[in-house]
C-alpha cells in the first residue's frame, strides 16, 4: 500500500524485477557484512539474515543454464598442463563448467583440455560470423554462461548452438592428432577408399576425425548422459533434443572430411600422387549447419519417452538433422528473463530485404542515420619482387543504426 493506493506485480514482472535488483542486493549485502564483521556491530541473528540475503541474491546471477557450461572453456585461456603441478587434478580442479563424468575425462586426457577449449573458441566464433546479420547475432553474455539465459529455450538457435560447439570440438582434436600434440592418438589410420585409383598411394597424414568423433561424443554428451531426469519430462525432452544436435554436429565434421591429394614426380609431372584423410574447412561445415538449422525439425516427447516430430506430415529428421522442442523468441526487444539482447543499437542494411534489412533488423522501431569515415585499402600495386604495395583511401559513408 503506497498513497492509499495498491499495487501488484504479476509473476513474470516479479522475476524480471528481482533479476535487476539481484546485483544490486549482491553488492549491498556483501558489503554489510564484512562492514559488520570489521566493526563487530551486529549480533549472530543479524549475520545469519544478510549473509542469507547476500547469497539468494549473489546465487540469482549465478548461470542457470548447466547444459553449456562446458563453453566456457573457449572464453578462457587453457594453459598446457605442463605449466601445472604434476598430476593431473590441479588442472582440472580450475577449470570450471565441468561436470562431473567430464571432470573425469579431463583427468584421464589432460592433454586434450586445451584443445577441447580451442575448438570450443572456434564454434563460438563461427556462430557469431554466421548470424551476424540476424536479430540474435550468438554474442556471448559472461564467461561463465557464456550464452546467457536465451539457452534456456530449446529453440532453433539453441539447437544450432550446441551442434556448431561439438562440431569444433571434434576439428580440434583431430587435427591435434595429426600434428602429434596428443599423446593418445596420432595419424588418421581411415581405410583406403574404395574409388581411389590404384596407382595413387594411400597414406601421409591425415586428420584423425574417427578419433576426434569418438573423443567429442564421450566428452560433450557426458554432460547430458550423467543427468537422471523422469522419462517423458520436459528436463528430459531437452536433454534427448541436445544429444540430437550434439551428434549433427559431429557427423557434419565426419560426413565432410574429404581426400586430399599431393602430386609427385619429375617437373611437377604429377606422375605419382599421395592422398590422405583431410578435415573440410570449418566455415564450409558451419554454413552445412546453418541450413539445417533453417530446416530444423520441430518435435515433442512422445508417450514412448522419446522425441517425435509434432507434424507427422514431414520427414522424421535424421541424424544429421537439427530438431528443437520450442519456438524461437523474437529477439526484437532486450528481455532479462528469456536472456534475448534485443536489437536496439544494432547497425543495418537500408537496402536490404533480409534479415539485415533495417525494416526486419530493427522490428518496426525506425533507424537513425548517421555518417561516418571508413578507411580502406585501394589502388594496390603489385611490385618485383616481391610485395605489393596500397594507398589508405578514406571516404564518407552513411550508417544505420536500430532505435
Amino acid at each position: 500500500m503506497v498513497g492509499g493506493g495498491s499495487f501488484s506485480w504479476s509473476p513474470k514482472e516479479s522475476r524480471s524485477r528481482a533479476l535487476l535488483l539481484a546485483p544490486v542486493l549482491c553488492v549491498w549485502g556483501t558489503q554489510r557484512i564484512m562492514e559488520n564483521r570489521r566493526r563487530r556491530r551486529s549480533g549472530a541473528a543479524a549475520e545469519r539474515l544478510l549473509t542469507a540475503v547476500a547469497f539468494l541474491a549473489c546465487s540469482s546471477q549465478m548461470p542457470v543454464v548447466d547444459g553449456n557450461s562446458w563453453w566456457s572453456l573457449g572464453l578462457t585461456p587453457i594453459q598446457r598442463p605442463e605449466m601445472f603441478i604434476i598430476g593431473a587434478q590441479p588442472l582440472c580442479s580450475q577449470l570450471s563448467g565441468l561436470s562431473q563424468g567430464q571432470r573425469k575425462l579431463c583427468q584421464l586426457y589432460q592433454d586434450h583440455m586445451t584443445y577441447i577449449g580451442d575448438g570450443a573458441k572456434t564454434g563460438i566464433k563461427e556462430c557469431q560470423y554466421q548470424f551476424r546479420q540476424r536479430r540474435w547475432n550468438c554474442s556471448t553474455v559472461d564467461n561463465a554462461s557464456v550464452f546467457g539465459r536465451v539457452m534456456q529455450i530449446g529453440s532453433r538457435e539453441t539447437a544450432f548452438t550446441y551442434a556448431i560447439s561439438a562440431a569444433g570440438v571434434v576439428n580440434a582434436i583431430s587435427r591435434a592428432c595429426r600434428e602429434g600434440e596428443l599423446s593418445t592418438c596420432g595419424c588418421s589410420r581411415a581405410a583406403r577408399p574404395r574409388d581411389l585409383p590404384r596407382d595413387w598411394l594411400w597414406g601421409g597424414c591425415g586428420d584423425n576425425v574417427h578419433y576426434g568423433y569418438r573423443f567429442a561424443r564421450e566428452f560433450v554428451d557426458a554432460r547430458e548422459r550423467e543427468k537422471n531426469y523422469p522419462r517423458g519430462s520436459t528436463e528430459h525432452s531437452r536433454m534427448l533434443m541436445n544429444l540430437h544436435n550434439n551428434e549433427a554436429g559431429r557427423q557434419a565434421v565426419y560426413n565432410l572430411a574429404n581426400v586430399a591429394c599431393k602430386c609427385h614426380g619429375v617437373s611437377g609431372s604429377c606422375s605419382l600422387k599421395t592422398c590422405w584423410l583431410q578435415l573440410a574447412d570449418f566455415r564450409r561445415v558451419g554454413e552445412f549447419l546453418k541450413e539445417k538449422y533453417s530446416s530444423a525439425a520441430a518435435m515433442r516427447i512422445g508417450r514412448k519417452g522419446k522425441l517425435e516430430l509434432e507434424d507427422k506430415r514431414f520427414n522424421t529428421p535424421t541424424p544429421e538433422d537439427l530438431v528443437y522442442i520450442d519456438p524461437s523468441p523474437d529477439y526484437c526487444l532486450r528481455n532479462e528473463t528469456t536472456g534475448s539482447m534485443g536489437t536496439q543499437g544494432r547497425y543495418c542494411n537500408k537496402t536490404s530485404e533480409g534479415m539485415d534489412g533495417c525494416e526486419l533488423m530493427c522490428c518496426g522501431r525506425g533507424y537513425d542515420q548517421f555518417k561516418t569515415y571508413k578507411h580502406e585499402r585501394c589502388h594496390c600495386k603489385f611490385h618485383w619482387c616481391c610485395y605489393v604495395k596500397c594507398k589508405r583511401c578514406t571516404s564518407l559513408v552513411d550508417q544505420f543504426v536500430c532505435k
